[in-house]
């Protein structure tokens, strides 16, 4: 993001650094890139030398794949986007397929046939965004169901602190999230939630405090979830994750960050990251 620069950054960064730098700071990142096309072998290669050994990239499936075939005899390529990332190995973090709210009930045997078509030996969770899979009823059931029994992890999307928002400036952000039911649970060992809060951070603290408590809990059970946070437009995502990761510090030991500063033109600001 380059509202980061001269924050998160220090300025004068180059685009080029923003992933090293980043890098430097957190331990993963969601790969929304190869939503769009697939990788590059020379990008996947510059990745893995740009980050750290203990970095994770959380990649989503193409969206040839997820939303134009619907996962439709998608498996040749879907292979391929898999391979075509096995050169960053332990970097891999979860391979996400993010779907469309008109993937619904009716197309729940291709999931499970598109899931355990897929390579093994990699983590994968799904994005479900159709009314009927958070309505309490057979087809949440059934999906939860098939994606215990594969070991496959669930992905929540809480935007409810943006929806929360009136703000005639977020109108567009808020009608590209979906407002769906949120549910608190795990099918795998590695639970993802992307959170998208209030532009006020404290005006939406009441949607945030819950997942402090899950996130401990998924922590003492031995799971090893993510957690994405956003802000309405990304500009104050790395203030958000660092005051979510302060909080959560209060429940359970996660470590410790860098010192959170305005970075300086000063190459000696480095040091911080």
């Amino acid at each position: 993001m380059k509202s980061w620069v001269g924050r998160l950054f220090p300025a004068g960064t180059k685009q080029a650094d923003f992933l090293p730098r980043y890098s430097r700071i957190f331990n993963t990142v969601e790969g929304n890139t190869t939503f769009y096309a697939l990788p590059k072998v020379d990008s996947v290669a510059r990745w893995n030398e740009e980050t750290p050994a203990d970095f994770l990239f959380c990649f989503k499936f193409p969206k040839k794949i997820t939303h134009e075939k619907l996962l439709k005899d998608s498996e040749e390529y879907a292979s391929t986007f898999v391979k075509r990332l096995e050169p960053l190995a332990d970097k891999l973090g979860t391979l996400v397929v993010q779907l469309p709210p008109r993937f619904g009930p009716k197309q729940l045997p291709r999931l499970g046939s598109f899931l355990r078509g897929l390579p093994s030996g990699f983590r994968y969770a799904v994005e479900l965004r159709h009314d009927a899979f958070f309505a309490g009823g057979d087809e949440e059931r059934a999906v939860v169901d098939l994606l215990g029994e594969l070991g496959v992890d669930m992905v929540i999307m809480d935007a409810r602190g943006l929806h929360a928002s009136d703000a005639p400036a977020l109108a567009e952000v808020r009608s590209r999230k979906p407002n769906l039911p949120i549910v608190m649970r795990a099918t795998g060992p590695q639970p993802i939630v992307r959170f998208v809060p209030h532009e006020d951070f404290e005006a939406g603290r009441r949607f945030l405090t819950p997942w402090l408590d899950q996130m401990a809990k998924w922590i003492g059970e031995k799971r090893k979830p993510y957690f994405f946070m956003h802000a309405p437009d990304d500009t104050f995502a790395p203030e958000n994750a660092y005051r979510f990761h302060r909080l959560l510090g209060e429940r359970v030991d996660v470590g410790e960050l860098p010192t959170f500063v305005v970075a300086e033109e000063s190459e000696d600001q480095l040091d911080l990251f």
